[in-house]
């Protein structure tokens, strides 16, 4: 009796053991699993709208799944996916598929009333759309969530992970500091700058702005401009942007530096510290395009002074509030921005985003505490007091000048200016006042290249055509050194041409060759003989102020005879073509406008062998009586046989006394 006893305790114990055993499985830590996430974006007909397929792939494991989609949104099929809750946007899973997925509308167009009426800070259009790439949260049961996001477009345009484009385009790529930066230049837009300067500009500002982490990728999309935007520029995420096609790269406010400079900030702000976002990118726009040599000093320097404008005499940059318009914290913010940037490179040999650099991480939050006291470690206790005065108050900095600056930020400063031109071409090698040329002409402008900096610098060069570059020269200057370099640049249409190198600019002026002009018409003889040559000269000029192009026909009786081409500058030519007559008479020659008369005479023999032209007129007899108008053997010019014996013997006795 007792084995079955024991038997039997041996099973409780067993079944307890398993139970405890299968309680502790219960209450591990569930396995870690990855959610993927994919949002396909196409074009759809629906005005204003993009179609979106929302699918995620389930791991093992996950006994729940619950995702919740953008807001105007209109959800036209489902699979492996039921709506729950009450706000219209939450589906969870059914567990059919291990694959489900949510089909929607999606309103594109984002708008803001500027009091004029509602302006687009994304778009869609019948053509192309930019709209925010689609955000889904995701809340899962059974497994250690981890989401993978991803987005893609069904035809034509391109997914970020925050910003997609749809519809046609061309892709620009460059690799600089570590960064991949892709250009997307719609093909229904018209971008005002070429794509390789504006990659150069992102470049140059990629290598020489110092704070904020470097996105391994940087999304641009130069969107059309024939939409009323309600911005220049809009950057979101970590590192998606667009910018309007119009937007040059010469300005202070130059939008693509200043939403990249939005990519490099990481940190979290508080009201106090909110001004410094856009004021530093606002301000990094001017500091970086001056140092690219692309606005001069002249030009920084107006923009640092807009912050001191009497509309911004109340604005307290902590204090959002007083901000007049949205405005006094880009352009106030600017100034400020950059007086203690200046400060603490003259006087501390750092700058002010380095010195806020420890706290630009994700999650970091830039206090006015933490602000200010970086100020004073890196910088001093004056630096802290001006940071606190012109941030805490509605007192301005004053704007700094050139010597300020360079004693700041020393560096090479390098000048550009038009010194000279020169032109070659089929016309005229010459040196000339002003960029004035012809079709077909070469003209070579040289410019003189100045290091008026304390530190000896690299220069790149570049001759633009309407903002296109065209040409470059590069080169290294000492300090206070110059140099001149020439550039070439052929046009074959006419038309006026903006040049620039650096700053400088100039117009160029390019028109047709002007049409040749006949002067003077001669003809040589102006009396000739039946079947002689005659040699027709035509004086030719230009009809304007500029080199000449055209033909010069020579025409008698209105038939041409000879056409000559002539391509001449400023002075007159002489065109010679040779003609001959087949019968006597008086004819008219042409060229241009200018008109000459041949007479032409037929020829007959005369004794002793001469010819003379006829007809020739002779003397009358007194009587009256009828004789031969035309000279006839033996009768000719009263000089026949007698009158030459005579002749003879005069001159047989001329020569004897000689």
């Amino acid at each position: 009796m007792s084995r079955p006893r024991a038997r039997a305790v041996s099973l409780s114990v067993l079944l307890t053991c398993w139970l405890l055993a299968g309680s502790v499985a219960f209450a591990m830590p569930a396995a870690a699993a990855t959610i993927e996430v994919d949002n396909t974006l196409a074009q759809t007909d629906t005005k204003g709208e993009v179609d979106v397929k929302t699918q995620v792939i389930i791991p093992d494991g996950a006994t729940s799944v619950e995702i919740t989609i953008p807001e105007d949104t209109d959800v036209y099929e489902t699979e492996g996916f039921r709506q729950s809750g009450t706000d219209g946007r939450t589906y969870e899973w059914t567990g059919g598929t291990d694959r489900p997925f949510v089909r929607y509308d999606l309103a594109g167009n984002r708008t803001i009333d500027r009091g004029s009426g509602e302006q687009f800070l994304y778009a869609v259009t019948d053509e192309w759309a930019v709209v925010r790439s689609p955000s889904i949260s995701v809340r899962a049961t059974g497994i250690d969530l981890r989401i993978n996001r991803s987005n893609h477009v069904d035809g034509e345009g391109v997914a970020g992970r925050h910003i997609t484009y749809l519809g046609g385009y061309e892709e620009h790529t460059r690799q600089a500091a570590g960064q991949r930066f892709r250009l997307i230049e719609s093909e229904h837009g018209d971008m005002h700058e070429n794509p390789e300067d504006v990659l150069d500009s992102l470049a140059h500002a990629a290598n020489h702005f110092e704070t904020g982490a470097r996105d391994d990728s940087v999304l641009i999309i130069a969107v059309p401009s024939n939409v009323d935007w309600a911005a220049t520029g809009v950057q979101r995420g970590d590192s998606d942007m667009w910018v309007r096609d119009d937007e040059r790269l010469d300005t202070a406010r130059n939008t693509w530096i200043h939403e990249y400079v939005h990519t490099r900030q990481d940190y979290d702000r508080t009201e106090a510290t909110r001004w410094t976002i856009e004021g530093m990118a606002d301000y990094y726009a001017a500091l970086l395009t001056y140092e690219q040599g692309r606005i001069d000093f002249e030009t920084f320097q107006s923009q640092m002074d807009d912050g001191a404008r009497d509309r911004y005499s109340d604005v307290q940059l902590s204090d959002p509030a007083t901000w007049e318009n949205g405005r006094g914290n880009y352009e106030k913010g600017a100034l400020v921005f950059g007086h203690l940037d200046r400060r603490l490179r003259a006087d501390a040999d750092t700058t002010l985003a380095a010195a806020i650099a420890e706290f630009n991480d994700p999650g970091t939050e830039l206090t006015q505490q933490r602000f200010l006291d970086a100020v004073e470690t890196t910088g001093s206790t004056a630096i802290r007091d001006d940071a606190e005065r012109y941030t805490e108050t509605t007192e301005t900095p004053e704007v700094w000048s050139r010597q300020q600056h360079l004693d700041a930020f020393g560096g090479a400063d390098i000048r550009y200016e038009f010194e000279g031109f020169a032109v070659s071409g089929p016309y005229r090698e010459a040196t000339i006042d002003s960029p004035r040329v012809v079709t077909d002409e070469t003209l070579e402008p040289t410019v003189r290249i100045r290091n008026v900096g304390t530190e000896s610098g690299e220069y790149t060069a570049e001759l633009r055509v309407d903002g296109e570059t065209v040409a470059e020269r590069t080169g290294t200057l000492d300090a206070d050194a110059e140099t001149t370099v020439t550039f070439q640049r052929r046009f074959d249409a006419a038309g006026e041409y903006d040049l620039s190198v650096g700053t400088t600019t100039t117009t160029a002026v390019v028109e047709e060759p002007a049409d040749v002009a006949v002067t003077d018409l001669t003809a040589d003889p102006a009396t000739a003989a039946l079947g002689e040559s005659v040699t027709l000269r035509a004086t030719v000029a230009s009809s304007a102020d500029r080199p000449a192009d055209g033909d010069v026909t020579f025409a008698v009786g209105g038939k041409s005879v000879a056409t000559e081409r002539v391509q001449l500058n400023d002075g007159p030519v002489t065109v010679e073509a040779t003609t001959t007559f087949g019968e006597s008479g008086e004819y008219t020659v042409t060229a241009g406008d200018r008109s000459t008369t041949v007479s032409v005479k037929e020829v007959t023999a005369t004794p002793g062998g001469t010819e003379s032209a006829m007809p020739q007129s002779t003397e009358q007899p007194a009587d009256g009586s009828d004789r031969p108008t035309t000279p006839t053997e033996g009768a000719g010019s009263g000089f026949g046989v007698g009158t030459a014996a005579l002749a003879t013997l005069a001159a047989a006795v001329l020569f004897g006394r000689r």
